[in-house]
């Protein structure tokens, strides 16, 4: 275990308080044993792959590829009158599914699901009954659920000069505010009473592979979240003793967001790492030229970063999107990318440079549902077709040539590459309008391969959903001509 370290600026008194804590959490968890009970013969619906763990596999030990988006529901009404958002729901999940999506990231306290929403410690059954509707259909489908747990950055009895989608007015019943609610005894053990109503009815459900703490906790208006994460990680997992748990933070868009992440990288009961980056030209929160590059630079600069870290677990981009200057809303071309430009370098790139999954798309609504967008779920799919990351051992690396960046993994019989042209990004093709232009005369040469013994090669066009054979010569490939990317498998 490493050693705690304490901010010099944290007073004798502070340091007191949170060993209280510490310790509070720690006895929360000891009288609760007894009312948990593991099912016999529960199962993880997915692991960690033992053998290659960069990677997931199934609990039949199939290697699990997350093909991911995010999703909150909408359109509930209070008055029970729900036919229609039952119907949108199943509508997203269906358009996901019959393209190949297999995981999504819901959270289970956002208002149409929040099961504590009058008073806290008074669980609405109605809730429930929706819950139990989502994961009807998340059998259906086959789609594996990643639940959040909380999301909320305020307690207080009125949604006046916050923003409500993040309030909680149930909780302000028995908090003052946020910070008490997670900086005490009380707050922790409320927290963890919540989880345990769901886990009494949710705890070994099928389609729910992974519960993960807080969406983005750095964001609360404290500096809690490192003592609340790692003994909140153990008591989370006791209460859901065979399902993944995880904490996610905000999007890594700067230097101070770096430290953050390098602490939670730390954590080795956090069991996969989930990052967060989206699109940001904003500066108010000293955001770096990381997120203002293309998005396959965007998204590998974030890899590299993690990779530095991390090699004992997963990592996935758990959102990822495109936003106005400091978040202040999505991204205004979203309504002109209607070939999906961005969410097909959002799906792949992630994978390319080194991700368990693709990258889970925020703005589900905004952009992939207005603008019918699923089919690059169902591309991805076929891009990787017959690929097994753990079998292969696939490590990523990165090259460049003839103007194209290439996004390679290379494994023990296989190499993979992702090839994305440099000159046709966001700003060309969104912001000035400058329509991609065919890419010729692109040549790959074996000697750029860490492994150079391939017999034989074939592409895929991901924009015309093509798979076509092509030669091996004097040690070289020459890609046929394509707009924006292209996937070259080795073998």
């Amino acid at each position: 275990m490493k050693k705690l370290i304490i901010p010099k600026y944290l007073t004798r008194h502070m340091v007191l308080f949170i060993c209280f804590l510490t310790m509070g959490v720690f006895f929360s968890n000891c009288i609760s044993k007894g009312d948990i009970q593991t099912e016999t013969g529960s199962e993880y619906p997915i692991q960690i792959s033992k053998e290659y763990p960069q990677y997931f596999v199934t609990n039949t030990g199939e290697t699990w590829i997350p093909i991911a988006t995010n999703y909150l529901p909408s359109r509930f009404r209070d008055d029970g009158d729900n036919e229609a958002a039952y119907e949108l729901m199943e509508d997203y999940f269906k358009k996901f599914s019959e393209n190949g999506g297999n995981s999504m990231r819901i959270w289970i306290s956002t208002a149409p699901l929040e099961i504590e929403d009058t008073k806290e410690g008074d669980y609405n059954p109605e809730k429930f009954k929706r819950i139990d509707k989502m994961l009807e259909l998340a059998e259906k489908y086959n789609i594996y659920i990643k639940f959040t747990l909380h999301h909320i950055r305020s307690i207080q009895p009125t949604n006046e000069g916050v923003a409500g989608w993040s309030n909680s007015t149930a909780l302000a019943t028995a908090f003052q505010n946020i910070t008490e609610y997670i900086n005490t005894p009380k707050g922790i053990n409320s927290y963890l009473n919540r989880a345990r109503a769901l886990a009494a009815r949710y705890k070994d459900h099928k389609q729910i592979y992974c519960w993960e703490l807080w969406n983005e906790m750095d964001a609360l208006p404290s500096s809690a979240w490192p003592v609340f994460t790692p003994a909140v990680l153990d008591s989370v997992k006791k209460i859901f003793p065979n399902r993944l748990v995880v904490q996610t933070l905000g999007s890594l868009h700067s230097k101070t967001a770096d430290m953050s992440y390098q602490k939670l990288f730390s954590y080795k009961n956090n069991d996969f790492v989930s990052i967060h980056r989206y699109l940001d030209l904003g500066v108010d929160w000293g955001q770096y030229e990381y997120t203002k590059l293309d998005i396959d630079e965007l998204v590998s600069t974030a890899m590299d970063f993690a990779h530095q870290y991390v090699s004992d677990r997963p990592i996935v981009i758990n959102e990822i999107g495109a936003v106005e200057p400091n978040h202040a809303g999505p991204y205004k071309y979203y309504r002109t990318d209607k070939d999906g430009m961005l969410i097909h370098d959002m799906i792949f790139a992630p994978f390319f440079c080194g991700a368990a999954g693709t990258g889970a798309m925020w703005h589900w609504d905004s952009y992939i549902y207005r603008n019918d967008l699923w089919y690059h779920y169902k591309r991805f799919k076929n891009a990787i077709e017959g690929v097994d990351p753990i079998k292969e051992r696939f490590k990523q690396y990165m090259f460049e040539t003839d103007g194209v960046r290439c996004f390679a993994l290379g494994g023990t019989t296989k190499t993979i590459i992702w090839g994305r042209d440099s000159g046709n990004n966001w700003r060309t093709e969104l912001e000035q309008g400058i329509a991609p232009q065919p890419k010729n005369n692109v040549i790959i040469k074996l000697e750029q391969l860490k492994n150079s013994n391939y017999k034989s090669a074939k592409i895929y066009d991901p924009w015309q959903d093509h798979w076509s054979s092509v030669e091996i010569n004097n040690g070289q490939v020459s890609i046929p001509p394509f707009i924006r990317s292209f996937i070259i498998l080795f073998q």
